[in-house]
C-alpha cells in the first residue's frame, strides 16, 4: 500500500508500523566482511548474500580516541542488503587507559552509524579484547546496547577460544556473538576436534565467522554465517568454503 496513504494516521502509528515493516524483513543466512580494502580487490556479493562493510575503524592510544572513516569507497549492486562494521583497535605501544570517556566515545560513534544505516536493524563491532581488556568490552557493549533502539540489533565478533575453555560471555548484552573460526594456526586442530564434540557456550551458537581463503572447516559450525574475503589478485572471484568452514584473521 502506498505510504500516502496513511497521512492521517498518528505519527506514533506510523513508526510502529514502519518499525514493523523493517523487523519483518528476513536477515541473509550468509553475510560476506567487506573490509577497508580497493573495492578491485573484493568480490561482489552471490545473490542472497548479504554484506558487513567496514565503515569506520577507532584506534585507543593511551587516553586518546582515534576514529576513522572507511578509506576505500565501495559501491554495491543494488539490491544488496548491507549493515556497517565498527573496528577497534587498541595501541600496543599505549597502555590502555579503558577510560569512561573512551567508552562513551565508542558507544556514539557506534549508535551514530546504526542511526545513519537503519536497514536492515543491525550493526556490528569488531573488537578483539585482551583479557586486560575485558571489563572494557563488556561496559561498552552494554552502554552501546543502552542506547541503541530497541529494534536495532547489535552483533559483535569473539573469539574462538572464548566458546570453550576461556568461557566469559553468558552475561555480555549483546543480540548476537559470531565467534571466529579462522586464522587459528597450530591451534586449528584442537578446534576442530573441540567443535566436533559441540560447542559448550551457548553463545557461540548463534553465528559463525569464517574465512574463504584456508581449507574448509569438517565439522558444521551453528548459526548464521559470516565470511572473511581473503588477500586475492584483482578480479578474482572469492572461493567460499562450505557452510561449516573457518578461522580469524590476526591482520584485522
Amino acid at each position: 500500500m502506498p505510504l500516502r496513504s496513511h497521512r492521517n494516521l498518528p505519527a506514533l502509528a506510523l513508526a510502529a508500523l514502519l518499525v514493523g515493516s523493517v523487523q519483518a524483513a528476513p536477515l541473509p543466512a550468509e553475510w560476506w566482511w567487506y573490509w577497508d580494502r580497493p573495492a578491485n580487490k573484493l568480490p561482489v556479493p552471490r545473490p542472497g548474500v548479504g554484506a558487513a562493510v567496514l565503515t569506520r575503524h577507532v584506534y585507543f592510544s593511551g587516553g586518546r580516541v582515534i576514529a576513522v572513516a572507511r578509506r576505500s569507497a565501495l559501491t554495491l549492486p543494488p539490491g544488496v542488503v548491507s549493515i556497517p562494521l565498527i573496528h577497534v583497535e587498541v595501541d600496543p605501544a599505549q597502555p590502555f587507559a579503558g577510560t569512561d570517556e573512551q567508552r562513551n566515545r565508542l558507544r556514539d560513534l557506534v549508535v551514530a552509524e546504526a542511526l545513519v544505516a537503519r536497514r536492515p536493524p543491525l550493526i556490528q563491532l569488531d573488537f578483539e579484547a585482551r583479557q586486560s581488556q575485558r571489563r572494557f568490552w563488556t561496559a561498552a557493549v552494554q552502554a552501546i546496547r543502552e542506547r541503541l533502539p530497541t529494534e536495532v540489533r547489535l552483533s559483535v565478533t569473539a573469539l574462538a577460544s572464548w566458546c570453550f575453555g576461556d568461557r566469559w560471555l553468558a552475561e555480555v548484552p549483546a543480540d548476537e556473538i559470531v565467534p571466529m573460526y579462522f586464522r587459528l594456526g597450530k591451534a586449528r586442530d584442537a578446534f576442530i576436534a573441540r567443535s566436533a564434540a559441540g560447542i559448550p557456550e551457548p553463545r557461540c551458537r548463534e553465528a559463525h565467522g569464517v574465512a574463504d581463503d584456508e581449507p574448509p572447516w569438517p565439522v558444521a559450525l551453528p548459526g548464521r554465517r559470516y565470511v572473511f574475503l581473503g588477500a586475492r589478485p584483482t578480479g578474482q572471484n572469492p572461493q567460499t568454503p562450505p557452510v561449516g568452514a573457518g578461522e580469524h584473521d590476526p591482520a584485522r
